[in-house]
């Protein structure tokens, strides 16, 4: 008969293990952050600050030297502690010179607006949208005092990243997607940053990696001045922009993070009725507000067709899929020849689901002209999918 095992030892050794790897795990992010503050400057130059304006421009695609002119659009980010944000102009900022921006959008510490000026059309975001800038006007990156604003943190290890080596923290913040921080395993630089979001807010969510080229520091505190925003998965560049320059503690105030008075008209205040009733209206009776509108002398001599993509986007943004196809299925109604028409179409009936739809509506555009790159592989790709031949691969 063999040794009796005692049992009771042995489980508790199980845990006396785990908790040690759980506590190890513990201390190596709370090494990393620390050290990763204090690259940025310390955490008292961080505390230190408690409003910041960006002046700079955006970009399209991969950063070329000449699109700090004419090819770039200039770019106006304020932020304010401890959760304010607003991306655009208002004459209220100094660096704005008294002008507004075409398109303004803010976090006001409660809530999302979006302001097309021009036009008068403000709204109040919601959904993804509405997700996407709360969850964007933390004032701090997430690893900053996680702890105390009440985040989880976790050491992922080391990772390769678009070719780079680095240290990989990951914060989760409730409602929110989770942030992966990559620091530079000898400088603890921040290096990138991942989130996995809905592009513009809808369809599905995709990885995204902003990848800090260059840094600027104001007050002692380090700043990324030039990021790219890639696809993870492809590594194509989406976006970027490159701030020269920071302005530190400049406000007071949070007015100017509060949505102005509007007034609307036209067809402006149409689709803004119409996306008020898809509340709590059909997709029919929602229409009959925009054709009410056309039957009228104003309403047939009025563009339509900015307006109306809009909406449809702004549908698109709340999941109606019903109310959206309808809106942009009457663009490509009343505009039959444009492969743009089809396309926004195509991308109503693809967030839809409705894959056979979306494969015609994209096909149409492109028998019609449309030669974007991104309509041909998501031609290509539905195509192989559903089992159907395209002229784009002709």
């Amino acid at each position: 008969m063999g040794k009796p095992v005692c049992w009771p030892a042995i489980l508790l050794l199980i845990p006396a293990v785990l908790y040690t790897t759980s506590a190890q795990r513990v201390a190596k992010t709370d090494e990393i952050v620390e050290k990763a503050i204090e690259a940025m400057g310390g955490l008292k130059r961080i505390h230190a600050i408690h409003s910041l304006v960006f002046k700079g421009f955006h970009y399209e695609g991969s950063y070329k030297q000449e699109f700090a002119g004419s090819k770039a659009s200039t770019a106006i980010m304020v932020r304010m502690r401890p959760g304010l944000r607003l991306v655009g102009c208002r004459p209220e900022i100094p660096a704005c010179d008294g002008q507004w921006s075409s398109i303004v959008e803010a976090f006001d510490g409660e809530h999302g607006w979006e302001l097309n000026w021009p036009k008068q059309r403000l709204v109040k975001t919601v959904n993804k949208a509405e997700r996407a800038l709360r969850c964007g006007a933390e004032f701090d990156y997430l690893f900053i005092d996680y702890k105390k604003r009440g985040f989880a943190a976790s050491y992922l290890g080391r990772k390769t990243v678009l070719g780079d080596e680095a240290e990989a923290v990951q914060v989760d913040q409730d409602g929110c997607s989770s942030a992966i921080y990559y620091f530079s395993p000898i400088t603890f630089e921040l290096l990138m940053t991942e989130l996995t979001i809905p592009v513009h807010a809808r369809g599905d969510a995709i990885r995204m990696v902003a990848v800090h080229r260059e840094f600027m520091t104001v007050n002692g505190v380090r700043f990324p001045s030039r990021s790219e925003e890639m696809n993870a998965a492809t590594g194509d560049v989406i976006d970027g922009g490159a701030w020269t320059s920071i302005e530190v503690n400049t406000l007071e105030g949070a007015k100017i993070f509060s949505p102005p008075v509007v007034h609307p008209i036209g067809i402006t205040a149409v689709v803004l009725r119409m996306l008020t009733k898809s509340g709590t209206s059909t997709p029919q009776e929602m229409m009959s507000e925009y054709f009410s509108f056309r039957a009228t002398e104003e309403g047939q001599r009025t563009e339509v067709v900015y307006d109306m993509n809009w909406l449809g986007y702004e549908l698109l943004k709340v999941d109606k899929y019903d109310y959206a196809t309808a809106v942009l299925g009457q663009v490509v109604t009343e505009n039959p020849s444009s492969a743009e028409a089809y396309d926004n179409l195509g991308e109503a009936y693809l967030q839809k689901g409705e894959k056979k739809k979306a494969i015609s509506a994209f096909q149409h555009a492109v028998d019609l002209g449309l030669k974007d790159p991104d309509v041909r592989r998501k031609l290509i790709g539905l195509c192989k999918e559903e089992g159907c031949s395209t002229s784009v691969l002709n």
